[in-house]
């Protein structure tokens, strides 16, 4: 998902030195997405990371433009909390023929239930 999503492997350059310095900065972008998606995405059983990374990818900018203030940063920070915790926007889409596997242990606690 980090690879594919963040696009490690596509590079404009090719001066080695440039390369080197996207790949640096790309993972350092997939580190901050992977601690956000772990304070407001990572505790929703039936989350999709998918749709969480799209979700940090659409508020980059803010997240920017906040970065330089504690307040501000918080603040955003519990928007996409928020926006992790509605009830469709970073979630798997339900299957029947191949259940999601927050659905078959849902099964299962209800069967033991």
């Amino acid at each position: 998902l980090w690879k594919s999503q963040s696009r490690l492997a596509v590079s404009r350059s090719a001066n080695v030195w440039r390369i080197l310095c996207e790949i640096y900065v790309k993972l350092l972008i997939i580190l901050i997405q992977h601690w956000i998606m772990l304070t407001g995405l990572w505790e929703i059983p039936q989350r999709s990371l998918t749709k969480g990374v799209q979700a940090i990818q659409e508020q980059a900018s803010h997240l920017a433009a906040c970065i330089a203030e504690r307040r501000s940063l918080i603040k955003c920070l519990k928007q996409l909390a928020k926006l992790f915790a509605s009830s469709t926007a970073c979630r798997q889409n339900k299957r029947r023929k191949k259940p999601n596997n927050w659905m078959r242990l849902q099964q299962v606690r209800e069967w033991r239930a």
